[in-house]
């Protein structure tokens, strides 16, 4: 039997429910009230006439909510429930059982400090089902009765559930007896539930799907617009609890990390009620960060996650959004609400028993809004900056070695350092040869004053010579603090102990009579659009007129495609233990926005690209992506010689990228494991001149529209600096 109509059968036979009321417009009302002052509860008979059914919407439930009392009393508390998100059971691996078995314990103890009743119901945002398994769902189900038997169980399907599961599934596996507290405009079919517990509503909405902004169906806006309405024009002072797997746009921390993890399509519905408290889930953000409370129209949480924390990409101690360590950190909420209507939110830290930081507390819903003044984006004003003390140390991993440590005494801060930037700096020219974004451990800890007294960072391996570095810290509101330094040698210093010789090209790529070819026949070139003639350019201060690819306009390039390599083996090339380099001589005439001058990003691959004119390297690297840039614009007016070198060490799965001008390196980095290859096979193997590779392996992507290049180089090894001068050296001297 469906959902839908079974629950209207069950409820509307009621004449007095403990926990929800149904009724229909056109109904007589009888009255209850509950033996809970605070609480009216309101029922009604209703017919079971089908059509009459359908109209029907439900009788909210009177609460005696006072607006004149804003501060919480811990003494008298009506409501306590659990709010969590992606729990994560998983049919082979048992941790995100054992992680949601402590998590009701703990949400049980820890309400028992200050209400008898422990949690009176628990609330979930998706994700329950890790692989969505329909024993994943039996295994949740057999938890929840075994540690929390009392079927206040509510919960919101999210993108894991629903790859294999829906609502039904939980409704056929958990049984009726779980939905019992839903009213009867609760719709199984759309995802859409509306429940009552002590009085208080709980409202859980499902999108259509994951990506291009979470869209939701019009009905399902509609419904929810609906319901507010209802609940809100008879509890005006009371919050109304709104579940959503993907978080709301623009309203906790995370909620703008892309269209596959917020929804836009809800906040205009939600604006509209200042009573609403929205909790999200599917980011796994870190609770004890403060802005995963956020104040705007109405108030929104993150829920954090029971299984493991992430956070937003970028970070060099990170794999991909998953940061080191984040299976040890098991997070949730619980809620407590007074005979007032003023909430306390208790951020749990689960797997460490114990809790985040100072409760946050929101007082009653009142019509002027000024209960939603106290955790807004303002709160950043009143921010203060890290403040970084001493020097920065460097310590090699062993005596002569050519990598090591770099250590500082952490940064202090009105609340704690979120993560430092690293940058380490060839003294002599001033580049910057390494950058690394590295996140304090704030998220391992309950309190900032756990928080470890020292910050140390791992650097990858560096060539002979004198380096500084310098180290800044940022908090959670962006402020940053000031610099520090510190400086160190590698080696002798001496780079001229380097060879200077150039290995054999793999590639050459030609220009000439109006065809463009690899001399060497390692590349299958294509022309598209783009002219090969004689072109009047100036280099290195001369003029002359030479071989050259033009273009003119958008959609005008040339594709090079490896012929020895396919998608599924040009790792092999890329990921080599003696790396590889890129060699080109062009000019961008007409800069605007990123554009791809020899280029083969497509979720994977490597790509010499400028933005705005500023010559930048983009590598897409397995356990986080690299972009290096130079510090200022090319010419617009005279070619600029580029060499990009990529080099992967499989001892250390560190790949070190970087970027030479004109002969000078401007940028280097390292980054852990190996360039990643593109999913599209179109376009694993091949890279552009002039643009940037698409999915279909053409050049639609980050096109030039002024734009001629000369020479364009492939070396089957990572030049060094004296070779790269060397190719500078050439360049120049063959010009014309």
């Amino acid at each position: 039997m469906k959902f839908k109509k079974l629950l209207a059968s069950v409820l509307c036979a009621s004449t007095v429910l403990s926990f929800a009321a149904c009724g229909n417009t056109e109904t007589t009302t009888d009255a209850a009230v509950t033996t809970d002052p605070a609480v009216t509860t309101v029922t009604t008979s209703a017919t079971t006439d089908t059509q009459t059914t359908t109209e029907q919407t439900t009788q909210t439930t009177k609460l005696q909510t006072d607006p004149s009392n804003p501060v919480f009393d811990a003494s008298n508390i009506v409501l306590s429930f659990g709010s969590i998100s992606d729990v994560h059971i998983n049919a082979t691996n048992k941790d995100g059982d054992e992680k949601f078995k402590s998590a009701i314990l703990r949400l049980i103890a820890e309400a028992k400090k200050d209400d008898a009743d422990g949690i009176d119901a628990l609330a979930i945002a998706g994700d329950i089902a890790d692989t969505g398994k329909i024993s994943e769902v039996q295994t949740f189900a057999n938890i929840v009765k075994t540690y929390f038997p009392n079927k206040n169980v509510m919960l919101t399907t999210g993108n894991h559930d629903v790859s294999g599961v829906d609502m039904q599934d939980y409704y056929d596996v958990m049984g009726e007896e779980y939905f019992a507290n839903d009213t009867v405009d609760s719709d199984i079919a759309s995802g859409s539930r509306h429940c009552i517990v002590n009085g208080y509503h709980f409202v859980f909405v499902e999108p259509q799907k994951y990506g291009s902004g979470c869209p939701y169906t019009q009905e399902t806006i509609e419904w929810l617009d609906k319901t507010l309405e209802n609940i809100t024009k008879e509890n005006p002072n009371a919050y109304v609890f709104v579940f959503t797997h993907p978080m709301i746009y623009k309203t906790c921390y995370g909620s703008e990390l892309g269209g596959s993890w917020y929804t836009t399509y809800l906040t205009d519905t939600l604006s509209k009620y200042p009573q609403v408290m929205t909790f999200g889930g599917h980011l796994h953000f870190p609770i004890n960060d403060e802005r995963s409370i956020m104040q705007n129209k109405f108030t929104s949480l993150g829920c954090g996650s029971v299984r493991y924390l992430a956070i937003e990409g970028g970070y060099d101690n990170a794999s991909g959004t998953v940061p080191d360590n984040a299976y040890s950190v098991s997070s949730g909420l619980l809620v407590q609400v007074d005979k007032n209507g003023n909430c306390r939110i208790t951020r749990m830290f689960f797997s460490q028993t114990t809790t985040f930081k100072e409760a946050w507390e929101v007082s009653v819903p009142v019509d002027d809004g000024s209960h939603l003044t106290k955790y807004t984006t303002a709160r950043a004003n009143d921010n203060k900056a890290p403040v970084l003390s001493g020097i920065v140390t460097f310590t090699p991993t062993s005596e002569g070695a050519s990598d090591g440590k770099i250590s500082i005494a952490a940064g202090t801060d009105d609340d704690f350092v979120h993560h430092y930037i690293i940058k380490i700096i060839d003294k002599p020219t001033g580049a910057v040869v390494g950058t690394y974004t590295v996140l304090s451990d704030f998220y391992l800890k309950a309190n900032p004053s756990d928080m470890s007294d020292t910050f140390s960072w791992s650097i990858g391996s560096l060539s002979d010579g004198e380096y500084k570095v310098a180290v800044t810290a940022i908090d959670s509101w962006d402020a940053v603090s000031n610099e520090i330094y510190g400086e160190f040698k590698i080696g002798t210093g001496i780079v001229e102990e380097l060879p200077s010789e150039l290995p054999d090209t793999y590639a050459d790529i030609d220009f000439a009579d109006g065809k463009v070819e690899d001399t060497k026949g390692k590349l299958h070139m294509t022309l598209n659009n783009a002219t090969v003639g004689d072109k009047e350019l100036t280099f290195a201060g001369k003029t002359a007129t030479v071989p050259a690819l033009t273009v003119e306009a958008r959609g005008e390039y040339a594709v090079a495609r490896f012929k020895d390599y396919s998608a599924d083996t040009i790792t092999n090339f890329y990921n080599s233990e003696t790396g590889f380099s890129v060699e080109g001589v062009f000019i961008n005439r007409s800069p605007s926005g990123s554009q791809g001058a020899i280029c083969g990003t497509q979720a994977g691959g490597w790509g010499i690209a400028q933005a705005e004119g500023v010559p930048y390297l983009f590598t897409y690297i397995a356990k986080g992506s690299s972009k290096i840039t130079a510090q200022k614009a090319s010419s617009t007016t005279e070619m600029t010689h580029a060499v990009a070198t990529f080099k992967y060490d499989s001892a250390t799965d560190k790949t070190t990228t970087a970027l030479y001008l004109d002969g000078v390196l401007v940028a280097r980095d390292t980054k852990t494991g190996k360039i990643a290859i593109s999913t599209y096979p179109a376009a694993a193997n091949a890279f552009v001149l002039g643009s940037d590779i698409d999915t279909n392996g053409m050049g639609q992507d980050f096109m030039m529209t002024d734009f001629s290049i000369i020479d364009a180089k492939l070396y089957a090894e990572a030049l060094n600096r004296n070779q790269v001068q060397t190719a500078y050296n050439n360049a120049v001297k063959n010009f014309g």
